[in-house]
């Protein structure tokens, strides 16, 4: 049962103080040796492309999770979870498995990946919280990734660099998660700046920061409350489906697919390959546009754009869901929403719109009044900017 005493919109500083007083109770009086943050993530363009070498657009979010560490002089691990009151350990210094407690694992992960790289970490006491909804397709493991990534990588003096963190972190969900997740959300959640967006290429890992700073803009993040699980399931479906086709047109990646060859090279192909390599060709193309559309402040394109990657989602990837199909159209009906569509994973979690701010409180309103009237569940919805990365604090 969670035991959580904060607003889901407290400020990183609140969240901080918080995880340092609940340090103090648990563990030692004297208090934590430093502090943690990381901030989730939403994609605002480019979905399922990163396991494609393809092209991203995220931006970290004002959800953060936080944890309060201390050294210790043995290899014990222990880990309280405020939010839920649970507790876990295990030893640094004997062989790392994983656990059976899920969450856990992300930890684990990350400890025996800086022993990989012949680091070993020390023992710590860690106090954990986190202000984002679990299953929102925000990006939670991987903020719990990045937390203990740069914990562990000051506890041990390895000073990785933030692309090694992340690559660290995304073999952690790999081998500890069983996830075959793409590099884009550790890389968010590491090395996102304020008040821009990352767009991340997946294939040579190169970085630009694109500004995202119009005032009459926000982001808008409408959670479903649908819950999803990512490991063993539909994701490694289509992760699986992609690598087949890309073999079948002998390509080393469908990022290698020239849209304009895109029609004659889907005549080779039966037809559930045929739609998910039609979704991953044409959401990195749009994803290219995106960029270009934001820094010419085109945001009536740029919406555009996020419709019709909805379309593709829904229709040739068929990662969405009746309730997520129900929030994006009638948040593309409302006056002042520029483009809405889902993000993340798939199968239920959050959709994004891009909303004039000064109308966000009224759409906000609507699509909760609608969703509660036409389908009996009202979505938590939240705005937000672009923030910055991991940190210590």
């Amino acid at each position: 049962m969670s035991t959580n005493p904060l607003a889901s919109d407290s400020s990183r500083e609140t969240l901080v103080l918080h995880v340092r007083e609940a340090f103090k109770k648990r563990f030692d009086q004297a208090g934590p040796d430093f502090v943690v943050t990381a901030p989730g993530r939403v994609n605002i363009i480019g979905e399922h492309v990163d396991y494609n070498a393809g092209i991203v657009m995220p931006a970290a979010i004002e959800r953060w999770t936080v944890a309060a560490i201390r050294k210790r002089d043995d290899g014990l691990v222990r880990i309280h979870d405020v939010q839920f009151n649970l507790e876990a350990e295990f030893n640094s210094k004997d062989e790392i498995k994983p656990d059976t407690l899920s969450w856990m694992n992300y930890i684990k992960g990350v400890v025996a990946g800086f022993l990989r790289r012949g680091h070993h970490s020390p023992g710590f006491d860690a106090v954990l919280y986190s202000s984002m909804p679990h299953g929102a397709g925000l990006s939670s493991s991987a903020a719990l990734e990045a937390v203990f990534a740069l914990a562990v990588n000051r506890l041990t003096g390895a000073a990785l660099e933030p692309l090694e963190l992340a690559l660290l972190c995304q073999q952690a969900e790999h081998v500890f998660a069983g996830v075959p997740c793409g590099l884009m959300d550790q890389m968010a959640v590491i090395s996102c700046k304020e008040g821009h967006l990352l767009e991340f290429d997946c294939r040579d890992h190169a970085v630009e920061h694109i500004p995202f700073s119009d005032p009459e803009l926000a982001i808008m993040i409408i959670d479903s409350k649908v819950k999803h699980e990512l490991a063993g399931g539909e994701y490694a479906k289509r992760r699986r489906s992609c690598d087949l086709a890309s073999c079948i047109l002998g390509f080393s990646s469908l990022r290698d697919v020239p849209i304009a060859d895109l029609p004659r090279l889907l005549s080779h192909l039966d037809n559930t390959l045929t739609k998910r390599t039609r979704h991953v060709v044409t959401e990195i193309e749009r994803t290219r546009q995106a960029a270009l559309l934001l820094k010419a402040g085109d945001l009536p394109g740029l919406g555009q754009l996020l419709n019709q990657s909805h379309a593709s989602l829904r229709d040739d990837y068929e990662v969405s869901c009746e309730e997520i199909d129900a929030i994006v159209a009638a948040a593309q009906a409302l006056p002042g929403v520029y483009g809405c569509r889902m993000t993340g994973g798939g199968f239920g979690g959050s959709a994004i719109a891009l909303v004039k701010k000064n109308d966000a409180q009224k759409v906000a309103s609507h699509i909760q009044e609608t969703m509660l009237k036409r389908h009996n569940f009202k979505p938590e919805i939240f705005t937000t900017v672009p923030t910055g990365g991991a940190c210590i604090v």
